[in-house]
């Protein structure tokens, strides 16, 4: 069964190194926790559902060239988010599946507005257009595509820009 469209909606948030943040729908209710975690080398997130039950972890890979956050379901890798180290044509990130598939991500992720595509499909796009108040945005999130992952990745990217801005960031709703 494909999952059916969904968007929700994140604020951006700065939080302390042990921090947790809320991810909600449209319509205000809790969908996803995002759990932050401090370890010595390096900062954690869990993605959690309502209940706190673990969906998805996040982590920086110490074992490659180039910047790096995995994904995990459990112990098992599921996607890897590398940073690229040139973006000449806007692929500034790339996302690889542990099944061979690979996404894309366009746009400006440091303002809230980008696209993550397989191939030429967008699956994910985030958006501040539909906001008036800064630091809030929309992800919406294309049928047959899983929400859970595709928070996991947003979260990842916003992350990812924090660490280059040298700030700690989690994306959620304050709870």
């Amino acid at each position: 069964m494909d999952n059916p469209a969904a968007t929700f909606v994140l604020k951006q948030k700065l939080v302390s190194m042990g921090g947790d943040a809320w991810i909600e729908d449209v319509q205000g209710n809790r969908v996803f926790e995002v759990d932050g975690k401090a370890l010595a080398l390096r900062r954690t997130l869990k993605l959690n559902d309502t209940a706190g039950n673990e969906i998805y972890h996040i982590g920086k890979s110490l074992m490659h060239l180039r910047k790096t956050f995995e994904i995990k379901k459990g112990e098992q890798i599921v996607a890897t988010i590398q940073q690229g180290l040139v973006s000449f044509l806007g692929d500034k990130f790339k996302i690889e599946f542990e099944g061979g598939d690979e996404l894309t991500v366009k746009g400006d992720i440091i303002d809230h507005n980008f696209m993550v595509k397989r191939g030429e499909v967008v699956v994910v796009e985030a958006s501040q257009k539909f906001f008036s108040l800064h630091n809030v945005f929309a992800v919406q999130v294309a049928a047959g595509f899983e929400v859970a992952m595709a928070a996991a990745i947003v979260i990842t990217l916003q992350q990812m820009e924090a660490e280059e801005r040298n700030t700690t960031v989690t994306s959620g709703t304050s709870g």
